[in-house]
């Protein structure tokens, strides 16, 4: 079994300096309201963590097994509400209409019923990502959780006109509105819900492939993130010890290696937000400032500023960051060589290649922690 980490935070309560985990604690402001909302805070209550590893410690086998299993489940329910709306669609016609005063209140019973029961799979499914990859999500840490779900029913997305590489979802993200997040998400299940169930029998299809469909994107979001939380926290836990005062450089180093492909991936900015948001607001407004897309300054100020033993934990993370996604690009593999360079450390391409197998094999990276 592998070691519980709070998601968001620092692994068993070891990694980053007090400054940057006591801002992250902290819980201000409303409450988030609404059914979702109160749906999903009671289930993490009452959760008990299932097994957090496999007998063969294969994360990725499970979390694509778990993901197929939810689906399912998922596209059932769907289609026990669109057959129960295509029957008392019908069994009103054939009443000529006097029979809408039982069935109309039965299938909206059964839609909320669906809709319910569909979020719940869901949530558990987001919860049984977490355990696969050691992670837990601590109900005291809300913005972590509203973070994840905002990403995986697409409350917060990139805006596809614009050219930011991924900065304005960073700041969504880490100055996150729980209550402006739970409200959207719960009135777009519920509008979803309503609406492919109105048309009789085409809508038991719909309503299965539509299940089937969210869940799987749900499912492949929180697993993806969670792969690279358990990565990179391993990293960070390293860097911490040797090179404490450097943690915004590497949170910026992250920026640069993420964006060196091109624009970011859902999960890649949450994991930045999550960091970020355990900055007091003034040194996250001015780190946030350093996301450009030229990372020529950045590799000034590490050769300068990171220096003696520290530079190889340092540089180990910068790997971990560009082979989380499991795959090193050329432009990621120029930025690792001009920051090797930089740190006077090698630039070792098989370390590379060895690390993203791990994560195609097994979902996880065995030796995160250690430096080469």
């Amino acid at each position: 079994m592998t070691a519980t980490t709070e998601v968001g935070g620092a692994p068993a309560g070891e990694y980053s300096a007090e400054r940057f985990t006591a801002v992250g604690l902290q819980q201000e402001g409303h409450k988030p309201r609404g059914w979702f909302a109160s749906l999903l805070l009671w289930y993490l209550r009452n959760r008990t963590a299932k097994e957090a590893t496999p007998d063969d410690g294969n994360a990725r086998v499970r979390a694509l097994k778990t993901i197929d299993s939810a689906c399912v489940r998922s596209a059932l329910t769907g289609a026990s509400a669109g057959l129960a709306s295509t029957g008392a669609t019908f069994f009103t016609a054939q009443t000529q209409g006097t029979g809408a005063f039982i069935a109309i209140p039965i299938a909206a019973l059964t839609i909320g019923a669906e809709m319910a029961l569909r979020t719940l799979v869901h949530v558990d499914l987001i919860c049984t990502m977490a355990d696969i990859y050691g992670m837990t999500l601590d109900p005291k840490r809300e913005d972590d959780i509203w973070r994840l779900c905002a990403l995986a029913f697409g409350a917060a997305e990139h805006d596809e006109e614009s050219d930011d590489p991924g900065q304005s979802l960073v700041k969504d993200l880490a100055e996150i509105e729980k209550e402006e997040v739970a409200g959207e998400i719960g009135d777009h299940i519920l509008g979803e819900s309503v609406l492919r169930n109105v048309v009789p029998v085409i809508g038991i299809a719909t309503s299965a492939i539509t299940n089937y469909r969210k869940t799987k994107r749900i499912g492949d979001t929180a697993r993806r993130y969670f792969r690279y939380q358990k990565a990179l926290d391993g990293a960070l836990q390293a860097v911490t010890h040797a090179c404490e005062d450097h943690l915004q450089l590497l949170i910026e180093g992250m920026w640069f290696v993420f964006i060196s492909d091109g624009r970011l991936a859902p999960e890649e900015s949450a994991v930045l937000a999550s960091l970020l948001h355990r900055l007091d607001p003034e040194e996250r407004e001015q780190l946030m400032g350093r996301f450009v897309e030229d990372e020529y300054d950045w590799l000034q100020r590490i050769e300068a500023e990171v220096q003696g033993n520290s530079r190889p934990a340092f540089y180990r993370a910068l790997e971990v960051a560009a082979a989380v996604d499991k795959k090193v690009e050329l432009p990621e593999r120029r930025l690792l060589r001009s920051a090797a360079r930089r740190l006077e450390v090698p630039f070792d391409a098989a370390q590379l290649e060895k690390m993203v197998k791990q994560l195609e094999e097994t979902g996880m990276i065995d030796d995160v922690g250690e430096t080469p």
